[in-house]
């Protein structure tokens, strides 16, 4: 057997192999020498769920200041299609469902520019809608699951609701697999799909890659 397809078979093997522990729902582990993606994923992972915690160290209030104020820069870039009103209430929204799942909001701020960029009547060709594009029936089962009243196609337009469904899909995704890569490929691909990718040893990163690198971009970039 060639190296070549030797490291076709082995790769996968391992991928699905290092996985398998993730499903459990328990805190996020890494196999050490496995990837220079994984440890670099694993860095950008602590600061996602670290940045939320150094509230604790700081002035609350005034971090939460600069962080209305990074997350309102960064919504001024796109058309979000809202009133006024509701577009100034959008930082807020995004501070409260990150502080609820111990999320960087600026993380939560980047899965929004990659599923809509902040557009909030988005619709996909797939059903999904607005600003983190829930499909409707997992929306209707998330509503329920969080007591959130449900009033049809509407509460997926108001920027409030969608965040909040959002927010927690992802979390339910994360308590899931264990892991924030599969966690957002759950989010994009849908869990049972996702599921059947890792018992054929593949792993998607497309979209995950896409999350982290908007979610880098404005991570660093200076108020």
């Amino acid at each position: 057997m060639t190296f070549y397809k030797t490291k076709q078979i082995v790769i996968p093997l391992l991928l699905v192999l290092a996985f398998t522990g993730f499903f459990t729902g328990k805190t996020p582990q890494y196999v050490s020498g496995l990837s220079p993606f994984f440890s670099a994923l694993g860095q950008l992972e602590e600061g996602v769920f670290h940045k939320a915690k150094e509230t604790r160290f700081r002035n609350e209030l005034a971090y939460d200041n600069r962080i209305r104020e990074k997350i309102r820069l960064v919504i001024a870039d796109y058309n979000t299609g809202l009133d006024e009103h509701s577009a100034v209430l959008i930082p807020e929204w995004i501070l409260t469902e990150s502080k609820k799942y111990g999320y960087d909001p600026l993380f939560l701020t980047a899965l929004i520019i990659t599923e809509s960029s902040f557009y909030n009547w988005a619709k996909s060709n797939r059903g999904a809608h607005g600003l983190m594009q829930l499909k409707m029936a997992t929306a209707v089962a998330l509503a329920s699951e969080t007591s959130l009243k449900w009033k049809g196609t509407h509460t997926l337009y108001s920027p409030k609701e969608n965040i909040a469904l959002g927010a927690y899909y992802l979390n339910k995704m994360v308590t899931r697999f264990g892991d924030l890569t599969l966690a957002l490929e759950a989010y994009n691909q849908g869990p049972s799909r996702l599921s059947r990718f890792l018992r054929k040893g593949y792993l998607p990163q497309r979209y995950s890659n896409k999350v982290l690198k908007n979610y880098r971009k404005i991570r660093f970039q200076p108020i």
